[in-house]
């Protein structure tokens, strides 16, 4: 029964199903009114996988013989039971997982910072490894980093390394907590995507399997030195943009990556419990969440509104296209991005 009224809460909301697949992983999508196709996680056929647009959600997973529902799929790409892919979608999208499907109590989250460990959550915690792990890739600064703009000095300050057995740039993620451990090596190719076609490479690596990211956030453990004093918190999508803006700044930068752009419910519980009363939330999503069908502007106002009224949150928004179709609100350079981040627009809830 569970199984089933979850399933139904999924489907009520496009969304909701492309932030549990998204979180998990999955890739590169491509919609139909009856179903969704991408690619699995660390793989590059974008017709790998089916979704069913159906009651029951039928998954197939191509590459790996599957044939079932969405969470029996999960499971097998997670190496994980069902219960515990019941608490991760449960977890991710903010559900209660007592009785029926409902949302939680909005207070919620002010409530969890009365907690010694307001990000706590049932399977949800990653692993821990000590950050000698990082001794087996080279300590070099790859060309292609400092051709994008990122200076040597930020790279060796969030311990950017490369594997060159794999040809990939290898980024560690660090604990949000224990801020000296690694629970995450993710590595991305540097072939071009006319090189990862011919060759079927798959864009990222993930060198730790199980690593939750939506349990952690990039970059978070640079930033505990400077909390007290930071009066902005800039949320983007991906490693690189926060190696960016710490760039620019410095590097004394203000920001985190989450890997996606879907934020968790304990991503949210940690960030008001570990930032200023002062401190502006403002969320950078790439270009193409702005202008898709099924996410844009309104897809961005209600992950800010995960914040509200606990922080003053802000979001960028290129009115007047200034960025390209994928591009980070930072790619564009130092004079782009200041303008974009000048004129953010406030997040203010719209009474119906």
């Amino acid at each position: 029964m569970r199984a089933k009224e979850l399933k139904g809460y999924i489907l009520e909301n496009r969304d909701r199903l492309y932030t549990v697949l998204k979180n998990a992983g999955f890739h590169d999508f491509k919609e139909s009114n009856e179903e969704i196709r991408c690619a699995l996680p660390n793989m590059s056929n974008a017709t790998g996988v089916m979704v069913k647009l159906n009651e029951s959600l039928h998954t197939a997973l191509f590459e790996l013989g599957y044939s079932g529902d969405l969470f029996g799929a999960l499971g097998v790409v997670m190496k994980t039971d069902f219960r515990d892919v019941m608490s991760y979608i449960e977890t991710l999208l903010g559900i209660s997982n007592q009785g029926a499907v409902h949302f939680e109590d909005p207070l919620r989250e002010l409530r969890a910072l009365s907690h010694a460990t307001p990000y706590s959550g049932e399977g949800a915690e990653n692993k821990l490894y000590d950050a000698s792990f990082m001794n087996r890739f080279v300590p070099g600064v790859h060309h292609s980093l400092i051709e994008e703009g990122i200076s040597p000095q930020v790279a060796r300050q969030f311990d950017i390394r490369f594997d060159p057995f794999r040809d990939r740039i290898v980024f560690p993620h660090f604990d949000w907590a224990h801020t000296d451990k690694l629970v995450g090596v993710q590595g991305r190719t540097t072939q071009s995507a006319e090189e990862m076609g011919i060759l079927g490479t798959a864009k990222y690596w993930n060198y730790i399997k199980h690593f939750r990211k939506s349990a952690n956030l990039y970059g978070f453990n640079n930033l505990r030195g400077r909390l007290d004093k930071t009066k902005m918190l800039i949320i983007f999508e991906g490693e690189k943009s926060v190696l960016k803006e710490y760039t620019f700044s410095g590097g004394q930068g203000t920001s985190v990556a989450l890997g996606g752009h879907s934020i968790s419910p304990r991503q949210v519980e940690f960030i008001l419990a570990h930032t200023p009363a002062h401190c502006e939330i403002v969320l950078a999503f790439d270009k193409d969440v702005m202008v898709k069908d099924t996410e844009g502007e309104e897809y961005i106002r209600s992950e800010a509104k995960k914040f509200v009224p606990f922080k003053k949150v802000s979001y960028i928004f290129d009115k007047y296209n200034l960025l390209g179709e994928k591009d980070s609100p930072i790619d564009k350079g130092y004079k782009v991005w200041k303008y974009l981040l000048k004129w953010r627009k406030e997040f203010i809830e719209i009474k119906s």
